[in-house]
């Protein structure tokens, strides 16, 4: 005879697995433009910016450019924030490719990976809005010059009397 705790408790298991969410899938952000410089500007545009926003820049080839994750916090207690706790965590991928002597074209691909708590597994998610791809495309063309508007501190505020 089947006790009603028993009874109780597999429904309690089927609602619990039924009330699973499902896992979407996210993509990548990605960039795919076309910049009036040259392709030796662009490179080291992005190495620049990249670079000081903790990524590890090393190009593959003259094209190519993968990196690892960049280094969301710096303290001494990184490995719990990084293995249990969970932060979002972030790496690049550039290709620049020369199609004119005075312009190039530009796939930058940002991949996000993130987790809410210690007992979750490492999962695609969206980035966060300063390691997108349009706000490190947007500090490429600052650092290019090739923006109609750079905005600065003065610009924002208005000119000081």
């Amino acid at each position: 005879m089947i006790r009603k705790d028993f009874l109780a408790i597999v429904a309690l298991a089927v609602f619990a697995v039924g009330c699973a969410k499902v896992q979407r899938s996210i993509e990548p952000d990605v960039v795919d433009v076309t910049l009036p410089a040259p392709a030796d500007r662009v490179k080291a545009a992005v190495t620049k910016v990249l670079g000081e926003d903790d990524y590890d820049v090393e190009w593959s080839d003259a094209s190519q450019l993968k990196t690892g994750y960049r280094d969301e916090q710096s303290s001494i207690w990184d490995f719990m924030l990084k293995g249990r706790l969970g932060v979002v965590k972030s790496r690049a991928e550039a290709s620049v490719t020369p199609e004119t002597d005075q312009s190039s074209r530009l796939r930058l691909q940002i991949s996000s990976e993130g987790k809410q708590t210690m007992w979750d597994r490492w999962g695609p998610t969206p980035p966060q809005v300063p390691q997108s791809a349009e706000n490190k495309l947007r500090l490429i063309k600052n650092e290019l010059k090739i923006v109609q508007t750079t905005y600065t501190t003065e610009t924002f505020y208005g000119s000081k009397p």
